[in-house]
């Protein structure tokens, strides 16, 4: 997944935290989605899915929060995602010009298709997402290493378990998704 090049850079890498918890705020009584999305054995590209194993494992769902992982195929899990009452925060390696771990919020309006070869489809064009992009952000980190292999790279692990700790914060200080 990449961003726009005008849409790069310093400002958007170190805002994540307040965009985070904007975006958490805007989900208001609707349902939140967390969903990782990579390959499994493409390195850096499977950050997605090891934040949200470690998500559901140090949280799990709750009553408005549900956490998913979709490997190759996220269009599948995507069709279980009802953007009429829930808000969706993707999980995933992205393309945004920066040094690898790098962690990088954007809206998905604000992406444009990657050159990774993970997505079938890209995910804002997926028929569920499309007209829906206010309900929609990507939560991605800067890939260093997207040969075969099934281990995350030092830089790119250590930024994960950023975002997972950062993540399990703030969802745990609102009280409402969890019960």
């Amino acid at each position: 997944m990449g961003i726009g090049a005008e849409k790069t850079g310093a400002g958007i890498t170190r805002a994540w935290t307040k965009g985070l918890g904007a975006f958490l705020a805007a989900v208001g009584q609707d349902k939140l989605v967390l969903l990782g999305v990579g390959n499994p054995i493409k390195s850096d590209d499977s950050v997605g899915l090891f934040i949200a194993d470690s998500l559901h494992e140090a949280i799990g769902d709750g009553p408005r929060l549900s956490i998913l992982s979709a490997d190759a195929y996220p269009e599948l899990a995507l069709s279980r995602v009802d953007l009429r009452s829930s808000h969706l925060l993707i999980f995933d390696a992205m393309e945004a010009g920066a040094r690898p771990g790098a962690i990088v919020l954007a809206g998905i309006g604000d992406t444009e298709y990657g050159f990774f070869a993970t997505h079938n489809l890209p995910l804002k064009l997926h028929p569920s997402i499309v007209n829906r992009y206010e309900r929609v952000s990507i939560l991605g980190v800067q890939p260093g290493n997207l040969e075969v292999g099934e281990a995350l790279s030092p830089v790119v692990k250590d930024a994960a378990e950023r975002v997972v700790g950062e993540v399990e914060r703030q969802l745990t200080g609102s009280g409402g998704f969890l019960g």
